[in-house]
């Protein structure tokens, strides 16, 4: 039995995973896909060169401010494109209660 309880074969079946355990992969590998470009991008804008072992205080408000702005576009992102998949789903139900209706006309 594996450590998630879904005994040796998985989900339905060898080779095949767990819906929730495949989304929860997904999630992570996006939260530490997020976390290296901001780390990779505010280093690269904040952190000069190596001169001390600890940041100086410029570099340690550049990161902060760096870190913020990253984090805040990519909730802004995000929320638009919820709110842009909340409109197409809304779009698609239409189409089918339209759909259902003609179906139930003829």
């Amino acid at each position: 039995m594996s450590a998630f309880g879904l005994g040796g074969g998985g989900f339905g079946g060898r080779g095949q995973e767990h819906p929730q355990l495949k989304a929860a992969k997904i999630q992570a590998e996006g939260a530490t896909d997020l976390y290296n470009r901001m780390a990779d991008m505010c280093f690269e804008k904040c952190i000069g060169k190596y001169q001390e072992a600890e940041l100086n205080v410029g570099e340690m408000s550049c990161t902060d401010r760096c870190v913020s702005k990253f984090m805040e576009s990519y909730k802004k992102v995000g929320d638009k494109l919820q709110e842009f998949q909340q409109m197409e789903q809304a779009k698609m139900q239409q189409t089918q209660q339209a759909q259902q209706m003609m179906g139930g006309m003829q």
